[in-house]
């Protein structure tokens, strides 16, 4: 029987994934949940699952006040806020700044999201250096990050490449991207929401730009040269809100589905991560 606190910290964009190895584990567990405006996808999705949770005060935790049982297979998550990827040196103090404020309420640490920009971050490496607690995150079978959701669900920085071979001009999408769509855009349009605004109705029509924020990401689309959404089944998460949020992806894009081939989605990462964490923890 597994015994400690196994802190996680987690992007709502692969939350599907921890609910998934949440699931898979017949083992019992003490799972609590961090509250803030970020877990709302995460709760939903346990409860769906019929997991249960406790949703605990951040402040007391640490505080000292919310007892932690090391005796018992106790999982602490904290989720942040999805729009982080979009600015990667916030996301990267943010999260280093977490595994610090956790340190001395946890045995070890999985880092459940992607290094989205920040290259050079190994962020379990980072722990290392620091004397920290073991930890881990997204790997291919070969030890090499995963440094993005879409490479988490697929195993891995090659295989990325090997799909832009050979699905040019399609743009990935997988449960959580395609539920998560305007959270994840929106992030991103804050930075280029100045230069959206400065381009006057008149310029609009000269350049094909059609009105509304759908137009102009239509319009940089376009520009990228995508033409299609690539369906990647990954397997797990919703998949009736799957079908229906990518349908709606497709309408305000205009971009048409495909199907990626069997073989392209695999949760090797996923799988391997939630065993790690698991192995740096203490057993009977």
């Amino acid at each position: 029987m597994t015994k400690g606190v196994l802190g996680i910290i987690a992007c709502p964009m692969v939350d599907d994934n921890l609910v998934y190895s949440l699931s898979k584990d017949p083992e019992e567990k003490n799972i609590l949940i961090a509250d803030n405006k970020n877990n709302v996808s995460v709760r939903s999705k346990l409860d769906k699952a019929g997991i249960e949770y406790s949703v605990v005060s951040w402040d007391d935790v640490l505080s000292g006040r919310k007892y932690l049982d090391r005796g018992r297979f106790t999982i602490l998550i904290y989720m942040t806020d999805l729009g982080l990827h979009a600015v990667p040196e916030v996301l990267k103090s943010t999260v280093e700044s977490l595994a610090t404020d956790m340190q001395p309420f946890v045995d070890a640490i999985g880092f459940y999201l992607g290094t989205c920009g920040n290259f050079e971050w190994n962020i379990p490496a980072w722990c290392e250096e620091k004397g920290y607690k073991p930890s881990a995150t997204f790997c291919d079978r070969n030890g090499c990050l995963c440094h993005d959701c879409v490479g988490i669900n697929i195993a891995g920085g090659p295989r990325y490449f090997e799909m832009q071979k050979r699905y040019p001009g399609h743009m990935y999408i997988f449960p959580a991207m395609a539920s998560n769509w305007d959270a994840f855009n929106d992030a991103d349009s804050a930075n280029s929401s100045v230069a959206e605004e400065s381009i006057t109705p008149e310029l609009r029509e000269s350049m094909g730009i059609e009105p509304g924020h759908d137009g102009y990401m239509r319009w940089l689309l376009s520009l990228g040269g995508y033409e299609h959404l690539l369906r990647l089944d990954t397997g797990i998460g919703d998949r009736e809100a799957f079908d229906r949020d990518l349908q709606k992806v497709s309408e305000r894009t205009r971009l048409s589905i495909r199907d990626a081939e069997d073989g392209w989605a695999d949760l090797q990462p996923t799988d391997d991560l939630y065993a790690r964490c698991k192995s740096f923890l203490f057993g009977d």
